[in-house]
């Protein structure tokens, strides 16, 4: 009993006093011992203690306010798109065909020899009107008619294959440019249209494509 009062009694002039200098030191005819920050009552052994003043507080640093501009910061700009390394451009031909001296691009500068009909090359000089009879009619319409049948030798020769072998030559840098770019758009157009297995196919000839067009 006696330690539980000097505790609390200890405790008390350092919660109420704790900036005083002087304590004194109270202890009654039974052995209580009291802190106090006034003289002893008659009738106490009093013993004044010297507590040096209390220390203050460190004051707390007090956190900048952030600006408007720090408390909202303006969104990241959004990555710029990666472009694809360029491939080198692909070898392209320009071929003539050799029944009409029409042209196409092709990828390969021997195309294989092809075998037509010597009517194709105009041999022996007759024109489809003429073939398909006068007034034309059997070329618009050949179904309203049944197709004459000549069995005159000379137009029977019409009838022969004769093979054909189309001449090649190397596309220049712009022509092969302009006719991957033709490629590039065309693909792209399909894919736009194109279903899920349709895509599959055609996103990776859209990719060498785009390759090989930036090589331009």
């Amino acid at each position: 009993m006696r330690v539980l009062t000097f505790c609390t009694v200890l405790l008390y002039p350092f919660s109420t006093a704790t900036s005083a200098t002087d304590v004194y030191k109270c202890t009654d005819a039974q052995g209580n011992v009291a802190f106090q920050d006034q003289p002893c009552p008659a009738g106490a052994v009093q013993a004044q203690v010297w507590l040096p003043d209390a220390q203050p507080a460190p004051a707390q640093p007090v956190a900048a306010t952030p600006s408007p501009a720090e408390a909202n910061p303006p969104p990241a700009p959004a990555p710029a798109p990666v472009a694809r390394p360029s491939a080198p451009l692909p070898p392209v031909w320009i071929c003539q065909k050799a029944e009409d001296g029409s042209t196409y691009f092709s990828r390969n500068g021997a195309p294989p020899v092809r075998y037509v009909p010597l009517g194709v090359l105009g041999y022996p000089g007759h024109s489809l009107a003429q073939a398909y009879g006068p007034g034309g009619i059997g070329v618009s319409a050949p179904e309203l008619r049944q197709v004459p049948i000549s069995t005159s030798p000379h137009d029977a020769i019409a009838s022969g294959y004769t093979p054909l072998q189309d001449h090649c030559m190397r596309a220049s840098r712009e022509q092969t440019c302009s006719w991957l770019q033709k490629q590039y758009d065309d693909v792209t157009h399909k894919l736009r249209n194109a279903f899920k297995d349709q895509r599959a196919i055609l996103q990776p000839q859209a990719d060498e494509l785009e390759s090989q067009r930036n090589g331009c």
